[in-house]
């Protein structure tokens, strides 16, 4: 969950301390590029992001660094689904998902999988239960998540696409077939986690997040007073 961050205060240094809110071991200059590596810790009434080697600072005075891909460009909340070529579950491809709030933090990560076992190169051919598209898609109701039974696992938040394609019906789920090496292993062309502990943590952002869209894409694209 590392992402990269640039210090941001109007031209004073930032200090960085050992640990949350405590001792001040270094001073970083203003426009210095970090690397956050952790979690963020609340403490005393700042948000605090390691920066590696028990280095310390507030992420109050951090701007999320964005270079100029699509991803970075689209605004508010989003997911951002990366399909790499690591596989699990006997040969579903891993998509790297990156659940990014409104102010472009990286929340947190999950695995994703879509399509099945055997058809892992989306299709533009209605019912042939490859992956979702590439491209980038709207949620229909940001924040909304509905039950659903079966292969959608209790969770349904719906998406659409914002450029054409034949197929249809698309949605972020959970995929209680993802490890059971059968045909249906997969998705029929949604996005979906496949562990149901990745699928809380998907639903506890859609629903706290309410992102507006969802980035799908291949690996390699480019789309206080003191400072604390």
């Amino acid at each position: 969950m590392n992402q990269k961050a640039i210090v941001s205060t109007n031209g004073d240094t930032l200090n960085v301390r050992a640990t949350p809110d405590g001792v001040i071991v270094d001073v970083l200059d203003n426009g210095t590029l970090v690397e956050v590596v952790g979690a963020p810790v609340e403490a005393g009434g700042f948000t605090w992001v390691p920066i590696g080697g028990d280095r310390w600072v507030a992420r109050e005075f951090l701007s999320v660094y964005t270079p100029e891909t699509e991803g970075d460009a689209i605004p508010g909340a989003k997911v951002v689904a990366t399909q790499t070529e690591e596989a699990i579950a006997g040969g579903l491809k891993v998509y790297r998902t990156e659940l990014i709030d409104a102010g472009g933090w990286v929340v947190d990560t999950v695995r994703c999988v879509s399509g099945r076992i055997g058809q892992q190169v989306p299709s533009e051919y209605p019912g042939s239960q490859t992956p979702i598209p590439f491209g980038l898609y709207k949620f229909d109701i940001p924040g909304a998540v509905e039950a659903a039974p079966g292969e959608f696992g209790g969770v349904w938040s719906a998406v659409t696409p914002t450029f054409e394609t034949y197929r249809g019906g698309f949605g972020i789920h959970y995929d209680p077939s993802a490890f059971a090496n059968t045909d249906q292993t997969g998705t029929a062309g949604c996005l979906a986690t496949p562990t149901v502990e990745e699928r809380d943590v998907m639903t506890d952002f859609i629903v706290t997040h309410a992102p507006i869209y969802l980035l799908v894409q291949k690996d390699g694209d480019g789309m206080t007073d003191e400072n604390q």
